[in-house]
């Protein structure tokens, strides 16, 4: 599908699906799994108009932390993401100790800041239905410019960290069950019930 066809005009987009990694028939080609494209500034009209697609779609979940282009099939180093200040979600992260407003980063990067990691259940819409224990680095280092070519830099820490972390590694051609143990994948309603017993435990 090409761009053109996704939108009808730009003030009513017709949003993509999600790509889906189907686990039990991986597919090395997958737009999910090659790195996407670094982007030169200043910005096409057709780079413009696919942040502004991956921006709606991002707006019109309800429980999203971040979205990659990718996940929508386009493979390009764009991702979306935002870690406002919620105290009811910080019973489920108890790592959120770092918020940021909705934000859109061109061809990110991160280093880790240190070697320390937390380990922590990760679930995503471009594999369906499962969740699964990652570890990531607890402080890094992050670089990326924003849509006008402004480069920005900084730290983050916690669950903001990892969020910037998923989201990053998307436009790798990473996948957070890459970096799951193997036998730990559960699926995400068993996952929820866990995290519900824990919680109710406390």
């Amino acid at each position: 599908m090409t761009t053109e066809s996704m939108y009808t005009d730009a003030n009513n987009l017709a949003l993509p699906n999600y790509e889906v990694f189907n686990i039990a028939q991986p597919q090395e080609h997958s737009v999910l799994k090659k790195p996407g494209l670094l982007l030169n500034f200043p910005l096409c009209t057709e780079d413009l108009m696919d942040i502004k697609i991956l921006e709606a779609k991002f707006e019109q979940e309800q429980n999203c932390s971040g979205l990659a282009a990718p996940q929508i099939g386009i493979s390009k180093r764009i991702i979306v993401f935002a870690a406002p200040e919620n105290p009811q979600f910080k019973k489920w992260r108890p790592d959120f100790t770092q918020t940021m407003p909705k934000t859109i980063w061109i061809n990110p990067s991160y280093e880790p800041i240190g070697t320390e990691q937390h380990e922590d259940y990760e679930a995503c819409f471009s594999v369906a239905e499962m969740a699964g224990p990652v570890k990531r680095y607890k402080t890094i280092h992050y670089r990326a410019y924003d849509v006008a070519g402004q480069l920005i830099t900084g730290s983050a820490e916690g669950f903001l960290a990892r969020i910037i972390q998923h989201e990053t590694d998307h436009v790798h051609g990473i996948l957070f069950i890459d970096l799951v143990a193997e036998g730990k994948l559960l699926p995400i309603n068993e996952y929820r019930r866990r995290r519900q017993e824990a919680l109710a435990s406390e």
